[in-house]
């Protein structure tokens, strides 16, 4: 058995439907969701159609590079009868104003590639319907309107533009755009930094004024919370326009590609007048529903990279990082069986090695080195990957990459003394001056068991790790266990959640009664519905809300902030050591029955508050988040282990 989605769910219905109470100005700005184009692009906004962060956008492109930009804003719709106008869009500004169209909105609904907004008013019903192309920098808005009046109305749809890094903001006069009308239907806005193109099967396009051409102080309030920039001018070049007769319906739709310039665009357009079509995926109820819909949010971080394809760590903001690719490959792409992804990914970072190891992240498409996990954390997934596909099968990607493998282990035997990697930070809490960690100390081990079983398999007699593996197994317990848990660093007393990430490694030394002191003091102090806690409450250092400035989100950030991606080794360690389910059969249910309805809809969040009621916080869309509980509950609590799990004990 594996998870993927079968065809008997593909129907066109929603797996998340929101209406009455969830579409009020207070709960429908916390509730957002993400659309993606397996490029790094994507469409992204709240239920309500209000935008509270920069990284919002109805058309975010990403490049050859993964840096993303937004061109398309919004589009806001409008119905015309007579000389009254009803406004369906919603906007916050810098006077803390808003326009009401929310009000207008009777339901929101995704599936596994759309969104669906049906409005009500007074004069029509408006049902807008936006889906992201796959392999394509464009989006497809597909609307329906009928208009309820006796006399005739008026639709208009108007086009907000952007051109910039989802980091930035516009100002007017900061940026200059030039229109090309081609033909009533298609409008192509130019800047210095894109090219976008409009164009619509039915509604006319007409510019606007030129004393109407900016939206100025457009109100970002989660980036205010965050004390980040928050105000934006928007630019307004035209709308799109049908004509209803009284009583008549009209369906139509937009098209909108954006890229770095023209030619791109065209070719683009070309691509998609061969045909393109809908494929929507969409689900039930139920837990089985809450993890196909983390399945195919897992499918949102694989996306193309050039021939190759590589792993996203997260949206809005996130790109490429090691570390989070290696951990997060198991559950978006083993449990799934989506072994040519895996393939590619592992390609892709083997492929971009130096003397440090793998990349510890990638910035504008180069590779930046100075971690000291993400290679072991390579080996681990490789090691795992064997485990799925069986050696025979490994052995291709094992004997190219072998040589690369046994340099990385060299590497990192220069930081060897005593058995231990004396390394100075260099973690996934890189807030933190963490030196000789204890994951990586467990790592180091795990992965010098794993190498000698790679060469076993390779048929390498010349290679071993023994004496190295007898050097750590001899000296680490009696300087990393302080009589109940195991110290986090080799000078650092500190409860945090990384030895629980040593303790459900496949290869660890510690006493099995250890381990289940070691969980009993996570399972007190760290553990909380949605993750384990960074660091335990009755530590002085401990911050309970990530809230605030920068600085004061980065105190907090590894110091009591939860990170459910810690519920995987958890999990995973807990099966090991007690064999009993009971605890961590229950132990998602926060996550998928309730979160994934939350924040993002259909995927889990980065972080939360260390303090009830756990707030969710930075990306609304994260891969580790939605990987490692998604494989812990495949493997450890369903107990669907890897086909040749046995051949490597």
């Amino acid at each position: 058995m594996v998870f993927i989605i079968p065809k008997r769910v593909r129907e066109d219905l929603p797996f998340a439907r929101f209406v009455e109470n969830d579409l009020s100005l207070e709960r429908g700005r916390e509730l957002e969701w993400l659309l993606t184009n397996g490029l790094g692009g994507y469409s992204s906004s709240t239920i309500l159609g209000l935008n509270t962060r920069k990284y919002h956008g109805l058309l975010v492109s990403s490049d050859e590079n993964l840096s993303r930009y937004v061109y398309l804003q919004k589009l806001e719709e409008e119905v015309v009868s007579g000389n009254n106008v009803r406004r369906l869009s919603v906007n916050e500004y810098g006077d803390r104003s808003a326009t009401d169209g929310w009000r207008e909105l009777s339901a929101f609904e995704q599936n596994y590639e759309s969104v669906t907004f049906h409005y009500n008013t007074w004069s029509a019903d408006v049902v807008k319907t936006i889906n992201m192309v796959q392999g394509k920098n464009a989006i497809v808005v597909s609307y329906k309107v009928r208009n309820k009046m006796r006399e005739g109305i008026k639709f208009n749809v108007n086009l907000l533009v952007n051109s910039r890094s989802i980091y930035e903001l516009t100002k007017a006069g900061n940026l200059s755009f030039d229109l090309k009308v081609f033909s009533p239907k298609i409008l192509a806005v130019k800047s210095a930094r894109g090219y976008l193109t409009v164009y619509s099967d039915k509604a006319a396009c007409s510019v606007s004024p030129l004393n109407s051409k900016w939206m100025r102080n457009v109100f970002y309030s989660t980036d205010y919370e965050r004390g980040d920039d928050c105000l934006e001018d928007l630019y307004f070049p035209a709308s799109f326009s049908v004509g209803l007769a009284p009583a008549e319906s009209e369906d139509f739709s937009l098209v909108a590609l954006g890229y770095a310039d023209e030619n791109r665009t065209t070719e683009a357009i070309k691509d998609m007048q061969k045909g393109f079509k809908e494929n929507g995926r969409v689900m039930g109820t139920g837990l089985a529903s809450s993890i196909l819909k983390l399945l195919s949010s897992g499918d949102s971080f694989i996306v193309g990279r050039g021939n190759a394809k590589t792993a996203l760590a997260g949206y809005h903001w996130f790109g490429e990082w090691g570390r989070d690719a290696m951990i997060s490959l198991p559950g978006i792409s083993f449990i799934n069986e989506r072994f040519e992804n895996a393939e590619s990914v592992f390609s892709h970072f083997l492929d971009n090695t130096s003397v440090q190891g793998i990349a510890n992240r990638f910035v504008d498409g180069k590779p930046e080195y100075g971690d000291y996990d993400s290679s072991l954390w390579l080996i681990d997934r490789l090691y795992q990957y064997m485990k799925y596909i069986g050696p025979e099968k490994m052995l291709p990607l094992l004997s190219k990459n072998w040589p690369k493998l046994k340099e990385i282990v060299n590497t990192y035997s220069v930081l060897e003394k005593d058995g231990l990697l004396m390394h100075r930070s260099g973690t996934w809490m890189d807030t933190l001056e963490r030196d000789a960690a204890v994951e990586v100390q467990a790592l180091w081990h795990n992965a010098l068991k794993i190498m000698q079983a790679f060469a076993e398999v390779l048929g390498d007699g010349r290679f071993s790790t023994e004496e190295l593996c007898k050097r750590f197994e001899s000296g680490f317990h009696e300087r990393y266990w302080n009589g109940k848990y195991l110290k986090d660093c080799l000078s650092d007393d500190s409860m945090r959640p990384n030895q629980v990430i040593a303790i459900s490694l496949d290869h660890f030394i510690i006493d099995a009664n250890d381990a289940r002191k070691v969980l009993e003091c996570v399972r007190e102090e760290l553990l909380t519905p949605y993750g384990l806690r960074t660091l335990s409450p009755k530590d002085g250092r401990y911050k309970g809300e990530y809230r605030g400035s920068i600085s004061e989100r980065e105190a907090a950030y590894h110091n009591g902030t939860v990170w459910p991606w810690l519920l995987g080794p958890y999990v995973k360690a807990y099966a090991k050591y007690y064999g009993d389910k009971s605890h961590i059969q229950k132990i998602f249910e926060p996550l998928f029955d309730k979160h994934i309805n939350e924040a993002g809809i259909g995927t889990i969040s980065e972080i939360f508050d260390g303090d009830p009621p756990h707030k969710p916080g930075g990306c609304i869309s994260q891969a580790w988040s939605v990987a490692e509980p998604l494989r812990a509950y495949y493997e450890d609590v369903m107990g669907k282990k890897p086909p040749y799990s046995t051949l490597f004990l």
